[in-house]
């Protein structure tokens, strides 16, 4: 028997499995793969999104100014990104207390909050530019965002196969 946090987490994760909407989902014949077609199509808008704007500010694209492609692709992500977490839902709750435990959902929750810290930094460094241009202080968080989001999805695609 399990004790302490742990045991607590175990319980709250069954619970979650054993749910009304989790039983739904578990019982359903098409639920579970309509959320995990939608997940993988929020997926590649998300990263699309994010690659743009990325690439912007890394001056790899350079017919727009940056805050005009922010301002137009930041919406999509946000979307998409909203969405990846209701289908995430989804797909986690009928196997919670498995999926939990993977090293590669794990290491995806990692990325995903450094993903979201790294867009503080990136907010911050932009905010140093001058008007027109992108802050070179910019660049960094840029880059390291691409990686990120790009590691999220790969142990996203890993979790089904540990």
């Amino acid at each position: 028997m399990e004790h302490g946090v742990s045991g607590f987490l175990a319980s709250l994760f069954q619970l979650l499995e054993r749910s009304g909407f989790g039983l739904l989902i578990r019982d359903a014949v098409l639920i579970y793969p309509i959320a995990n077609v939608v997940h993988v199509l929020a997926v590649l808008v998300f990263f699309a999104a994010v690659a743009i704007m990325d690439l912007r500010v890394l001056g790899v694209l350079r017919d727009d100014a940056t805050e005009g492609v922010i301002a137009r692709f930041r919406p999509v992500a946000i979307g998409a990104f909203v969405t990846l977490v209701a289908s995430g839902i989804v797909l986690f709750t009928p196997e919670a207390s498995a999926i939990v435990r993977n090293p590669s959902f794990q290491i995806k929750l990692a990325l995903i909050a450094i993903g979201l810290l790294n867009v503080i930094w990136l907010e911050r460094a932009l905010k140093r530019g001058y008007p027109g241009m992108t802050a070179r202080a910019a660049r960094a968080p840029a880059a390291i965002s691409l990686v990120v989001w790009l590691g999220v999805a790969a142990a996203g695609r890993y979790i089904a196969y540990i």
